[in-house]
C-alpha cells in the first residue's frame, strides 16, 4: 500500500515540478493520475475532515472564504515513529516547517502573495499550493483541498465569487480520474448539497463520488443519517462515510485530535442507530480512502504509463526538431553557418528544377506570359497606312527615295523592336519574383528548420540571397537590352532579298520558292494589290514587309530571351546564391560569429522547457517501472 501512494506522491511531484495541474491548457500527467479532490460548501466542515484525516491543525479558518487556493495535500507515512512530523511546501523547497501553527500561516502568506503577484484584484485563485506532510500517523494518501463553494456572495466579496468557485472546482473534479469527496453537513437537506450538486453534474451515475456526512453530531433531536450512510436516500457507487469532527469550541478549548477521535468513536457506539455500520468515523474514512485510492491507481498504471511514453516520444521528436546547443568555438561555429548555407542551397536549388512553386512557374513566365505579352503589342498602329506614310517622308526628308524608302524600313522596324523591349524586361522581373519567392520557400523546408532558431543568421542568408539576385537581374536586364539593341543595330538585307524573291515566287511559282517565304507568314506575298490606289498599294507593301520582318524577330526573341534570362539569372543562382555570403563569413572572427548565430531566446527556451518535461517523463517512466 504505502509503495503505491509513494509511487502517485513522487508523479504528483513530477506534476508540480512540470507545474501540470487540473487548470493547465495542456495537461500532461496530471488529468492521468486518479486524485481525490474534496468539495463542498463553506462551513460544511471540510477543513476538519481534513486536519482529522492529518491529525493536525493546519488549515486556516474563518468566515467567509478561508481556502482561497487549491490545496495539494500529499500525506507521506513515515517508518519512525519517533520521528517530528513535519511538513514542506512546493514554493519553499528545503525548508521544513515542524510547527503546523506555521503551515498554517505560510498558507495564507503564500496566497497572499499570490495573489498580490495576480495583481491584487482578485479573491481567489485556481494555481494550487502543494503540500506534503511527513508523519508516523497519516494514511499515504494524496487528497486536493477545494475553496468551499457558496450560493450566494457575503459582504466583501465580488458578485463573480460564486461562479469563479464553481468553475474552479468543476475543472479539478470533472476528469474521469478524479475521485470527488463530497463532504456535506448531516444536519442539512441533502437537496441544497453544494457539493452534491457539483458530484451529480459532472458524475451523474456516481461512480466516482465518495459522501462524507458531517456534524452528525448536531442534528436535530430525533433525527438520523442511518438511511443515508445504508444507501437508501442517495446512492453513491463508493458509499457514505460519517464524521464527527471537533466544533469551534472544541478547537477554541484545545481538544486534541486524539481525544477527538475516542469522542468521535464513542458517539457512534453510544448511537443504536450507527453501532451495527462499519461506514462511521475518520479512522474508517482514512483508510476507505487510502485503499480506493491504490485500487484506482492500480487500475490505471498501465494506461499511465503507456501515455506517458508517448508523450515521451512525442517530446524526443521535438526537441530533435530544435536542434542541439550551440558550441562557441570559431571553427564550430563557422562549420554550423557554411552548413546552414549550403542547406539553404540546396533546398533552393531543389525547388527550382522542380514542379508548381519552382520550375513550372518559370517555365509558365516563358511559355505562356512572355509569348501573350509580345501577341498582345500594338504593332498595328505603326503599320497603318497613314504611319507607314508619315514615318517614311520624315525618314526621307528633302532628298525622296527613288526605288525602295530605306530609311523608312528602318525606323518603322526600329519602331517595331523598341516595343518588344518592355514585355522582355517584365520577364526578367517576374522570373526576379519568382527565384524570391522560391528562397522564402526554400528557408522554411524540413532541411533548413535549423535556421528558425537563428534570428541573425536567417536574416543575413535572406538578404545576401536578395542581393545575389538583384545583381543576376541587373546582369539579365543588360543582356535582354543588348538583344533588342543588338536587333535594332543590324538589319538582315538578305531578308529582303527573299521578300523580293517571295513576290516573284507568288506572280510566277515556276521560280525557286525562297526559305523565307513560309517564315514572312500566312501567304502573305500572295497579296495582290490590283484593287488598291497606286500610293496605298505601295505603302501597304512597306507595311506588309516590315511587319513579315518583325514577325521573324519575334520568333527569335521568344526563344533568345529565356535563354538569356536562365543563362544570367536562374543558373548563376544556382551555382552561387550565397558565395559570396559565405566568403565573408569565413573571415569573421569568434565575436562575430556568435552574433551571427546568436540563438533566439525563445528557441533556447522552448528546448529547454521540453528538456525538463522530457527529463521528468522519463524520471515519471522510470518510476513506474520499477514500481511494476
Amino acid at each position: 500500500m504505502e509503495r503505491v501512494i509513494g509511487l502517485v506522491n513522487k508523479l504528483q511531484q513530477i506534476c508540480t515540478s512540470l507545474g501540470d495541474n487540473a487548470l493547465s491548457p495542456q495537461s500532461i500527467l496530471w488529468n492521468r493520475l486518479p486524485t481525490i479532490v474534496v468539495v463542498g460548501g463553506q462551513s460544511s466542515g471540510k477543513s476538519s475532515v481534513l486536519e482529522a484525516v492529518v491529525g493536525r491543525d493546519f488549515l486556516p479558518r474563518g468566515t467567509g472564504i478561508v481556502t482561497k487556493r487549491p490545496l495539494v495535500l500529499q500525506l507521506v507515512k513515515t517508518d519512525d515513529p519517533n520521528a517530528v512530523d513535519y511538513g514542506e511546501f512546493a514554493h519553499a523547497p528545503g525548508r521544513k516547517f515542524t510547527n503546523f501553527d506555521d503551515i498554517t500561516k505560510e498558507i495564507e502568506d503564500e496566497t497572499d502573495r499570490h495573489l498580490l503577484r495576480q495583481g491584487g484584484t482578485k479573491v481567489v485563485s485556481p494555481d494550487p499550493i502543494y503540500l506534503t506532510v511527513y508523519s508516523n500517523n497519516v494514511p499515504n494518501l494524496t487528497l486536493v483541498d477545494m475553496p468551499g463553494l457558496t450560493k450566494v456572495p457575503i459582504d466583501g466579496q465580488p458578485a463573480s465569487i460564486v461562479q469563479e468557485l464553481d468553475d474552479m472546482a468543476r475543472q479539478y473534479v470533472k476528469s474521469d480520474n478524479a475521485i470527488i469527496l463530497a463532504v456535506t453537513p448531516a444536519n442539512a437537506d441533502l437537496a441544497t448539497s453544494d457539493a452534491l450538486r457539483m458530484a451529480r453534474d459532472v458524475d451523474p451515475a456516481g461512480d466516482r463520488t465518495i459522501g462524507v456526512l458531517t456534524k452528525v453530531d448536531i442534528m436535530d433531536r430525533g433525527t438520523d443519517c442511518r438511511d443515508v450512510l445504508l444507501g437508501k436516500t442517495l446512492k453513491l457507487k463508493h458509499g457514505w462515510v460519517a464524521v464527527v469532527n471537533r466544533g469551534q469550541a472544541d478547537i477554541n478549548s484545545k481538544v486534541t485530535m486524539k481525544d477527538a477521535r475516542g469522542r468521535e468513536h464513542e458517539f457512534f457506539q453510544s448511537k443504536p442507530e450507527y453501532q451495527d455500520l462499519q461506514n462511521t468515523g475518520t479512522t474508517f474514512l482514512a483508510e476507505k480512502l487510502s485503499n480506493h485510492l491504490i485500487n484506482e491507481i492500480m487500475k490505471s498504471l498501465p494506461s499511465i504509463q503507456s501515455y506517458i511514453e508517448g508523450t515521451i516520444a512525442k517530446l524526443q521528436k521535438e526537441l530533435t526538431a530544435l536542434g542541439g546547443d550551440v558550441s562557441h568555438s570559431r571553427g564550430a561555429m563557422l562549420h554550423l553557418t557554411l552548413q546552414l548555407c549550403q542547406k539553404l542551397e540546396r533546398a533552393f536549388e531543389r525547388i527550382v528544377d522542380g514542379g508548381k512553386d519552382g520550375g513550372e512557374k518559370v517555365l509558365d513566365v516563358f511559355e505562356i506570359k512572355l509569348k501573350e505579352a509580345i501577341n498582345k503589342l500594338p504593332f498595328q498602329k505603326i503599320l497603318t497606312l497613314k504611319n507607314v506614310q508619315m514615318v517614311v517622308n520624315e525618314a526621307d526628308g528633302y532628298q525622296p527615295h527613288i526605288i525602295a524608302p530605306e530609311n523608312g524600313y528602318r525606323r518603322l522596324i526600329e519602331d517595331g523592336l523598341s516595343l518588344l523591349r518592355d514585355p522582355a524586361l517584365n520577364a526578367i522581373e517576374q522570373v526576379h519574383q519568382i527565384l524570391k519567392s522560391i528562397v522564402t520557400l526554400a528557408v522554411n523546408t524540413p532541411e533548413c528548420r535549423d535556421l528558425a532558431r537563428f534570428f541573425n543568421l536567417k536574416s543575413e542568408i535572406i538578404n545576401h540571397a536578395a542581393s545575389t539576385l538583384e545583381k543576376l537581374r541587373k546582369d539579365a536586364d543588360g543582356m535582354v537590352r543588348t538583344l533588342v539593341d543588338m536587333e535594332a543595330s543590324y538589319l538582315s538585307a538578305s531578308f529582303f532579298r527573299e521578300i523580293v524573291a517571295a513576290e516573284s515566287y507568288a506572280y510566277d511559282p515556276s521560280r525557286p520558292r525562297p526559305a523565307f517565304y513560309t517564315l514572312a507568314g500566312d501567304n502573305l506575298f500572295e497579296k495582290r494589290y490590283d484593287n488598291l490606289p497606286p500610293a496605298d498599294a505601295h505603302l501597304q507593301k512597306i507595311s506588309d514587309h516590315v511587319s513579315a520582318y518583325l514577325a521573324i524577330v519575334k520568333g527569335q526573341m521568344l526563344a533568345t530571351v529565356p535563354k538569356a534570362i536562365v543563362h544570367t539569372m536562374v543558373v548563376p543562382a544556382k551555382a552561387g546564391l550565397l558565395l559570396e555570403l559565405q566568403e565573408e563569413v569565413a573571415g569573421k572572427e569568434e565575436p562575430q560569429l556568435r552574433r551571427l548565430i546568436n540563438e533566439s531566446e525563445e528557441i533556447a527556451a522552448q528546448r529547454d522547457g521540453i528538456r525538463k518535461r522530457l527529463t521528468l517523463l522519463q524520471r515519471a517512466s522510470g518510476e513506474i517501472a520499477a514500481f511494476m
